[in-house]
């Protein structure tokens, strides 16, 4: 297995202009090129699900942290064979291997336990009543499948000792009293076979192409005694009949497995807790689809990530250092992202990160479709509130004309408010999921702020909303520990925004609005952007202190 992806994605709490900037660059980068993967990392709020309703777009993939799986590394092939297999056609398989383990399936092809060359060498050093004791386990058609054999009389019921003998003329009489229930290897000689049957030998096995005459055949059959004959000679077929058991009977079953979703870092402290050479890889099914050896845990490639519409680490996914980030395109302030090289970095002033990604299209002279322009498009109207927010550029505003030519949309206008209206879902919501839909993390100096911002279109929404709504933020602010917790309902056309604010630093929150309304709430008619107007209105009260 192995990842070239760049997985693309937006920051924590995703906007619009999170998700559709996430689709869009990616979409760039598949054409120049690369292999890209949109990703999110929580849930679509209304208004986003909305837009890839309208352009026929699935949700992007929901990844929020930037480790890699094992999914996502370079492992090895699994070798397997069936539990009925016998070792000596586990020994040829297991020269072809890179990691020396085979993977043993059941009879529903799951993982039943695994052989080693430990595993399959161990009877070499046995003791001889345990070799015999393996051998009493095999089948007479494995035993005819080791010897390349073909069973010319098969009992009813097959079972020997596991003992296995050559007999030759010579020394047939010294080991006469010893046959019964046993294997027997032997090549001329038509008395001796009649004989060997009468004394009880379960398994009469002919070599060097000798046949069995019709008699022997007959008797063989009245004392419930096997004949398999082969061409081989007798040296060789005694040399390899004792592998001709099952790798049921030595295979390990005390098992150590991993998921193919689980994290790399985590299955290597695992293994630190063991000694085994390879583990079995399963994926959700339980099917074997890889082998993870120590080696494979120390040297892979870290995931690739292209940030969008953010800079930040704690906006970002989980250990964003276990990554490899090969981009970032964002219209917001520098963050605190760190690369140990350079990397494609596209920061610019302006409404809308997919303002930004429109002009990569542009130059990269690559025209984008109806729906890539749609999406950018709308993108672009969510961030700046149809063109009313503080940060909207004439950047913005051209961008949208051209997109919406692309994308057929002929009343920008009508558009908007249908997109910005699918945003407010307030009383369907708990106050937790409202507060949480879109809300973003600020270290200013020593404190640690949180605000959060939705949409709304009608105020007596806001209002019913509003006690319930506090109760649950005062809570999250004091469990959170947050220094201040604000809140922004913004009317969905840009005309103004209620404030909601909890937290030692509450108190700093009437002084930037035009009106307060009690001791946690109050409105401005002029405040709709959090980025351009909120947050540098507070960074400067709070450097003051």
């Amino acid at each position: 297995m192995s990842n070239n992806n760049i997985y693309v994605t937006g920051h924590k709490h995703p906007d619009s202009d999170a998700i559709c900037s996430a689709i869009a660059y990616a979409n760039l980068l598949n054409k120049t090129g690369s292999h890209a993967v949109a990703c999110r990392q929580g849930p679509l709020n209304e208004e986003t699900k909305f837009i890839l309703r309208k352009f026929n777009l699935d949700n992007p993939l929901l990844m929020t942290d930037a480790r890699a799986r094992l999914a996502d590394i370079s492992i090895d092939k699994p070798t397997m064979i069936r539990y009925d297999e016998t070792v000596h056609h586990a020994w040829h398989i297991m020269l072809r291997t890179q990691n020396r383990s085979l993977y043993v399936l059941d009879e529903n092809d799951k993982l039943c336990g695994i052989c080693s060359t430990s595993d399959l060498s161990r009877y070499r050093i046995h003791e001889d009543t345990d070799l015999r004791d393996l051998m009493a386990t095999a089948t007479l058609d494995n035993i005819a499948r080791t010897i390349g054999g073909k069973v010319i009389v098969r009992p009813d019921e097959f079972k020997t000792n596991g003992e296995v003998h050559i007999v030759t003329l010579e020394d047939f009489k010294q080991i006469q009293d010893f046959l019964a229930d046993t294997i027997v290897i032997m090549t001329f000689g038509h008395e001796k076979q009649m004989n060997l049957i009468r004394l009880g030998v379960k398994c009469l096995v002919l070599t060097c192409g000798e046949k069995a005459s019709e008699d022997v055949r007959q008797l063989a059959k009245e004392y419930d005694c096997a004949i398999i004959e082969t061409n081989d000679r007798t040296m060789h077929t005694a040399t390899v009949i004792n592998e001709s058991y099952s790798v049921s009977q030595i295979m390990t079953t005390n098992l150590i497995c991993f998921k193919n979703s689980e994290y790399v870092d985590d299955v290597a402290t695992k293994m630190n807790n063991s000694r085994v050479r390879s583990y079995p890889v399963l994926d959700e099914s339980g099917n074997v689809v890889g082998g993870v050896s120590r080696y494979h845990t120390r040297n892979y490639k870290r995931l690739r990530v292209a940030l969008v519409d953010h800079s930040a680490v704690n906006q970002t996914m989980n250990h964003i250092d276990r990554a490899e980030i090969v981009a970032i395109v964002d219209h917001h302030h520098i963050g605190d992202i760190q690369t140990d090289h350079p990397i494609e970095y596209r920061n610019h002033r302006c409404g809308c990160t997919s303002t930004i990604v429109f002009k990569l299209y542009q130059e990269k002279g690559i025209v984008p479709s109806p729906t890539m322009a749609g999406i950018m498009m709308s993108a672009i109207l969510s961030d700046t509130l149809n063109f009313k927010s503080a940060t909207t550029t004439k950047e913005d505003i051209d961008a949208v004309n051209a997109l919406a030519k692309l994308a057929g949309i002929e009343n920008v206008d009508e558009y908007a408010r249908t997109m910005l209206g699918a945003s407010v879902a307030l009383k369907d919501s708990t106050p937790h999921e409202i507060l949480n839909r879109d809300l973003k993390n600020y270290d200013i100096g020593q404190y640690k702020i949180s605000i959060g911002q939705t949409n709304y279109s009608h105020t007596e929404e806001v209002q019913k909303l509003l006690p319930s709504f506090k109760e649950n933020m005062e809570k999250e602010q004091k469990e959170r520990q947050l220094d201040l917790l604000l809140m922004l309902f913004t009317d969905v056309m840009g005309n103004g925004s209620y404030f909601v604010f909890y937290g030692p630093m509450a108190y700093l929150v009437p002084e930037m609005i035009e009106t307060q309304i009690d001791r946690h709430s109050g409105y401005d008619p002029n405040i709709i952007s959090r980025k351009q107007q909120l947050v540098p209105k507070l960074s400067a009260l709070m450097k003051e202190l």
